[in-house]
């Protein structure tokens, strides 16, 4: 596992909080240079009782568990929450979601933003269900807590109450919004969130500031759909990543790149299914006069998955602030739902291609895997020493 100066922060909190040291009211400074929300330290104290653990790798393993009930509830939600006709694209949205090299990376770490898949299928548990009050206050609630692990939450969470505001009552199928429920759900949410708004308000200096350059340089959609291609392990990897394409090696031999074939493989399977999802989405233009009768006729899966591609990416671009791949963790597991749909909706062979995308990112992330274990990380890269091959760690291997 990763084991940084991040990682060590968050488990020296989490045995000291309430021990001997009081409950913070602010978390750590973000990379934009503003704190965080104290709950992205708070889960972590939370974590550690709950689960008694008391070592880095106890604690990881708290983390890797709660991401493993996401997975749980997701699909059990999908068979219970989900119309007939969309369920097997979100459950092939989980499947990808399982095996994405990204999401490996990502969801094994001592890190706040490791924690959010559980938080996030509870968000959309209650937005499928935002036609009762009960889903109604679970999907504000939720919203108001993801932005506390991660402030990138707020832009999410935004994101999709602006769609729903906007386009929600024109559709002539799906669930009208109980919106006192989502604002109670809201304010309890936001009970915890107190001292940091005092924090923000304060005229504290906020850090990053807007820039046109992020907002046009498209790099939202660059990481929504390398995170869905299996494409994003050069964020962590850096100068490592050529040596990890030539893995697994056969013996001593270094021409046999099986990696860069399930890449190439995963590639051309995703732009195949962009490619005929534009051609198709071009026709739809050219015949349809009414955009909100488009909107207004779509399913819950498409209003979905446009909430958060269009609702959620047009806030964080136009925040202007440096979008890091981290950033749509948020997501999940939607980035890997709208490839799902995209195949379906655009291919004649949607399962084809989608076995293709699983196959090549279970390679890759075994590979990824792999690599990781035989090299001790990758040091000098954002991944760094790996915990068991730090020096004072080795007894822990």
């Amino acid at each position: 596992m990763e084991y940084k100066g991040d990682e060590r922060f968050m488990f020296d909190r989490s045995q000291r909080i309430g021990v001997s040291e009081p409950w913070p009211e602010l978390g750590m400074t973000s990379g934009g240079g503003l704190k965080n929300p104290a709950f992205s330290i708070w889960i972590f104290v939370i974590l550690a009782r709950a689960f008694g653990a008391v070592t880095p790798l106890a604690l990881d393993h708290a983390v890797v568990l709660c991401n493993v009930a996401a997975f749980v509830i997701f699909f059990a939600a999908v068979y219970r929450m989900t119309a007939p006709r969309d369920r097997e694209t979100w459950l092939w949205a989980g499947a990808l979601a399982t095996v994405s090299p990204v999401a490996v990376l990502l969801h094994r770490k001592i890190w706040a933003q490791s924690t959010l898949p559980i938080f996030c299928v509870l968000f959309l548990c209650g937005w499928l269900k935002r036609g009762r009050y009960e889903g109604a206050i679970l999907w504000g609630l939720m919203g108001a807590l993801l932005g506390q692990i991660h402030m990138s939450g707020f832009f999410f969470a935004f994101g999709f109450f602006a769609w729903e505001a906007a386009f929600g009552r024109t559709r002539t199928h799906g669930p009208k919004t109980k919106w006192l429920g989502w604002i109670g759900g809201s304010i309890l949410g936001s009970i915890t969130l107190v001292p940091w708004i005092k924090y923000v308000l304060s005229g504290v200096d906020h850090g990053e500031h807007w820039t046109l350059d992020e907002v046009v340089s498209g790099r939202f959609l660059r990481t929504w759909f390398s995170d869905g291609l299996g494409l994003g392990l050069d964020y962590s990897l850096g100068g490592h990543y050529l040596d990890f394409l030539r893995w697994p090696l056969l013996g001593e031999t270094k021409d046999f790149y099986p990696a860069l074939y399930m890449q190439g493989a995963t590639f051309c399977a995703g732009t195949l299914a962009l490619v005929l999802a534009l051609v198709m989405l071009a026709r739809w233009l050219r015949t349809t006069a009414d955009f909100r009768a488009a909107i207004r006729g779509s399913s819950e899966i498409s209003h979905t998955l446009a909430a958060a591609f269009f609702g959620f990416g047009l806030a964080l671009t136009l925040s202007g602030v440096h979008i890091f791949r981290h950033y749509l963790l948020v997501t999940f597991p939607l980035e890997w739902a709208s490839f799902a749909w995209l195949a379906f909706k655009a291919t004649k062979r949607p399962r084809a291609i989608l076995a293709v995308m699983w196959c090549a990112q279970l390679g890759l992330s075994a590979t990824f895997l792999t690599y990781i274990h035989e090299n001790g990380g990758a040091p000098g890269a954002d991944y760094g020493v790996a915990y068991s091959a730090q020096p004072r760690n080795r007894l822990h291997r």
